[in-house]
């Protein structure tokens, strides 16, 4: 059995869409299924040392965007080579693009669905597919893995499909592998909160800032780290300023996992404020980690987490605030949080994965 995926999401440097398929690619090679990546120009992180050696990275010589445009071009074009040439079994888009469609022919391909934040908050700048267009796909895939029964019941909701097309297959981490190869790399502050990734809307981190600075008088030597995303816009520089918190909220760039682990094991709790999310990869990073985890109570996170996770109310300040005081200040609850999230990370392995996607696989031949 052949799989291809294309190149639609290896245009980005990194991403937890990208780092998805990255880790179920390596881990499907691992026991011995073919696998192809049609991006042959990528500066993605995650394939810069593949041992597929499928891609070749390239300067922004126009400039990031333009160049990225022309790099996507040309693996679309590499990508139809081969979809006409149809050496494969399976074909898998790694993002919602349709201009496969028209190239298939028979071979039956898989759609990957990790989350309906765009259909939920109607926010068109996350892809270029209309709803009729996603419809189209989903109804010719042969089958849909969604990433969360959360995430199958939000398709379910917002596109025309039979429930026993979409197949649930939980996200897993590699954390795991790159532990033991962890080495100290930044210089934290003794005591922080960790955000971990991008600030929009939906995010919530606005709120997690406002619970904050009604516990900080009690925990002046606490500070919020956030990781990774964009540098703070000059919105949030206002709001963190307006909240008294200027010196107490930091930014932290990361150029691989192995600073991103050491962000999790040193910090006091991972808090992940937001409204929604498709799954939430970095709950089980947290877990791997041995860093207590502190979510909403919304969307997959229950789900996801279940009792190895300290949960608030994501709309009530004075909620998220108790909580955040409660991880502070009571180490036993950080160490039973800890215990019940590496029993949880259990769930979610990377082996696990591999197999139940290789079913869906098999299951459309």
């Amino acid at each position: 059995m052949k799989i291809l995926y294309d190149h639609q999401a290896f245009i980005w440097k990194s991403g937890g869409i990208v780092r998805y398929f990255s880790e179920l690619v390596e881990s499907l090679t691992e026991i011995e299924i073919e696998v192809d990546i049609s991006a042959r120009f990528s500066n993605n992180e995650y394939l810069k040392d593949n041992f597929l050696k499928s891609s070749t990275q390239y300067p922004y010589i126009l400039g990031k965007k333009v160049t990225d445009r022309f790099a996507s071009l040309a693996n679309r074009f590499h990508s139809i080579y081969q979809l006409k040439k149809g050496d494969f079994d399976v074909f898998h888009p790694t993002f919602f693009n349709n201009y496969f469609l028209q190239h298939l022919e028979n071979k039956p391909f898989v759609m990957t669905y990790h989350d309906c934040i765009k259909e939920k908050f109607n926010l068109e700048h996350l892809d270029n597919a209309s709803h009729e267009q996603k419809q189209e796909m989903l109804n010719k895939a042969s089958k849909i893995i969604a990433v969360s029964e959360n995430t199958k019941i939000d398709l379910l909701k917002f596109y025309d499909i039979q429930s026993d097309k979409i197949e649930v297959i939980y996200h897993a981490t590699n954390f795991n592998q790159l532990l033991s190869f962890n080495k100290k790399v930044v210089l934290l502050p003794e005591k922080y909160l960790l955000y971990v990734g991008a600030r929009n809307d939906y995010k919530n981190f606005k709120g997690f800032l406002e619970a904050f600075a009604l516990i900080t008088h009690k925990h002046p030597d606490t500070y919020i780290l956030c990781a990774g995303g964009e540098q703070f816009s000059q919105s949030e520089i206002e709001i963190i300023t307006h909240l008294g918190l200027i010196k107490k909220v930091i930014h932290q760039s990361f150029n691989n996992d192995d600073t991103l682990i050491e962000l999790y094991q040193n910090a006091i709790a991972f808090v992940y404020p937001s409204i929604y999310e498709g799954f939430g990869i970095p709950i089980l990073e947290a877990f791997t980690c041995d860093c207590p985890v502190v979510l909403s109570n919304a969307s997959c996170f229950p789900e996801i987490a279940e009792d190895a996770a300290l949960y608030f109310n994501p709309n009530n300040s004075e909620d998220i605030a108790d909580k955040l005081e409660q991880i502070i200040s009571n180490i036993e609850l950080r160490k039973s949080l800890i215990i019940k999230g590496q029993s949880q990370k259990k769930k979610y392995s990377v082996q696990r994965r591999s197999q139940e996607t290789i079913s869906v696989y098999r299951s459309i031949l």
